[in-house]
């Protein structure tokens, strides 16, 4: 479990177009993640990513970006940048689990714990100038914190609510879910304090089954289809605003 430095966000406002959803195929390039028998956790996660992008991309209602498209590297601290600058409205990495018992098998979700939110505010907090990444007005340290700490609450929320929703599809596909399938960890590309995200772990690549699973291309896409439902969901359920400090109140999802 890596810790980040908080990247930037953009300082235009949140937009009213579709939904923007960026998509992070976990490790890329020299890093390759866990191995499996047959295939690299890299290939796996940029497979089930560009899954996932034609599924939403077919429904015509959100933006999609990835952090990355091939087999390429990007930085922790990049791919939270990436989704910051781009004013996602939700970031979902993708990643496939590994452990020494080859009989543990199934997906599971994390979100941010709340050792790695208050770690992520240390981080955010480090520079002398952060409040201006979230338009804060920089008058009274005591109040931006608390405006950071309200916003960052509020991410946290939302990201929980994602994962539930997100859980109950992947359910009724019959994939496998771990026993306590909703986690919670301070990993890096959750730490934006105001992007709702998730990392999903498709399964255990040192699982035979789950491995040919997810090397199989109609399970994965129906994975992602359940993951695309998921989303679809979660933007029609209705949602506790994310407070954005600029606003001096709350800002809904577009």
């Amino acid at each position: 479990m890596a810790a980040a430095r908080v990247a930037p966000r953009a300082a235009e406002p949140r937009r009213t177009e579709k939904p923007l959803i960026v998509i992070d195929a976990g490790h890329g390039g020299r890093d390759p993640g866990a191995a499996g028998a047959n295939v690299r956790e890299k290939t796996i996660t940029l497979a089930a990513a560009l899954a996932l992008k034609a599924e939403l991309e077919r429904t015509g209602k959100y933006r999609v970006h990835m952090t990355r498209s091939d087999d390429s590297y990007v930085d922790l601290n990049r791919r939270v940048t990436i989704a910051r600058q781009a004013n996602a409205d939700l970031f979902i990495s993708l990643h496939a689990d590994a452990g020494s018992d080859p009989a543990i098998r199934g997906a599971s979700v994390y979100t941010l714990s709340e050792q790695g939110a208050g770690r992520a505010v240390r981080e955010f907090t480090r520079g002398d100038n952060w409040h201006r990444d979230l338009h804060l007005p920089g008058r009274d340290p005591s109040v931006d914190r608390i405006l950071l700490d309200m916003t960052q609450r509020a991410t946290q929320n939302r990201s929980a609510q994602f994962a539930r929703v997100l859980l109950t599809h992947l359910e009724a596909t019959d994939r496998p879910l771990l026993r306590r399938s909703h986690r919670d960890a301070g990993l890096a590309v959750l730490l934006a304090p105001d992007v709702p995200a998730v990392l999903l772990e498709m399964g255990f690549i040192t699982n035979a089954e789950d491995e040919r699973a997810l090397s199989d291309e109609r399970v994965r896409r129906r994975m992602m289809k359940a993951v695309a439902d998921g989303i679809d969901r979660y933007f029609s359920q209705p949602q506790a605003p994310l407070m954005m400090a600029s606003s001096g109140g709350a800002m809904g999802q577009p």
